[in-house]
């Protein structure tokens, strides 16, 4: 009898494990798609652009042409209070001590929660 508690004790063990590590990497992915004023303060930069720079340079890539027919870099769009505001030269207004956070928003994300036309998604400013 024990050995057929010990294979099934084992695949609980595995289970868990699996488990644990889908749970860390997902966080980590949203750990890596937020930061705060915190650490935007820490860059001793004056804009949320220029913090951006230092800390998350991947979010202020371009992504290539629209479509075949619009040859404009798809770049991603920038909200505040659920309202577009403008695109990534908005963020060169935004003085970093006026941010509690700043979050981006995948493509699909995006288009869920903010509705269709942001193709390289969004970032989203939480002001303080």
């Amino acid at each position: 009898m024990e050995k057929k508690v010990l294979p099934i004790a084992g695949l609980a063990i595995v289970v868990v494990a699996a488990a644990c590590t889908a749970m860390s990497s997902s966080s980590s992915g949203a750990a890596r798609n937020v930061i705060s004023g915190d650490e935007l303060s820490a860059t001793n930069s004056q804009t949320a652009f220029e913090a951006l720079q230092m800390v998350r340079p991947e979010w202020l890539t371009g992504r290539g042409p629209v479509s075949l027919t619009d040859a404009t870099e798809a770049r991603p769009n920038v909200y505040m209070y659920g309202s577009r505001v403008g695109d990534l030269d908005y963020l060169k207004s935004v003085y970093v001590q006026d941010v509690a956070e700043l979050r981006y928003w995948s493509t699909g994300e995006a288009s869920a929660r903010f509705g269709m036309g942001n193709p390289r998604g969004v970032i989203e400013i939480i002001p303080r």
